[in-house]
């Protein structure tokens, strides 16, 4: 994703703005591992997204929009949080920051017991979004 502002020196700061998506790898089986319905996955390919990232007295944003979904994050780093996802799960989330300046976040859906691991950094002024380790409660 390439950002729209400057970009300074604490990861915070660092994240803030607006981004424009690049390009993206393997997120449909990202998607359906996280147990994403194929009409919903094939929408959220086929978007062309911005992510606005925002913080405001220790509150964040993450605002996602594309030509089908729009979607908003509100949390507090290190607060565990109940939100529903754009395609309708209920899932809770934890943020934190890490020491090598990433901005983490893991996800647990409510209802199937699926966790996901993902990561937000920003590398050559782009911001980098890994999504990866989906794991499914066994039994």
């Amino acid at each position: 994703m390439n950002k729209k502002m400057s970009r300074t020196n604490s990861i915070e700061t660092e994240l803030l703005g607006e981004w424009n998506l690049l390009s993206s790898e393997n997120f449909d089986k990202f998607l359906e591992k996280l147990g994403v319905e194929t009409v919903h996955r094939q929408i959220s390919i086929l978007q062309s997204t911005t992510l606005t990232i925002a913080l405001e007295n220790k509150v964040w944003t993450i605002f996602t929009e594309g030509a089908f979904a729009i979607h908003k994050t509100i949390f507090e780093i290190g607060k565990e949080v109940e939100e529903r996802t754009s395609d309708g799960r209920l899932v809770t989330s934890r943020w934190t920051i890490e020491k090598d300046r990433k901005l983490r976040w893991h996800e647990k859906n409510q209802t199937t017991g699926v966790e996901m691991y993902c990561e937000l950094y920003v590398k050559n002024d782009q911001l980098i979004h890994v999504k990866n380790e989906v794991f499914r409660r066994q039994g």
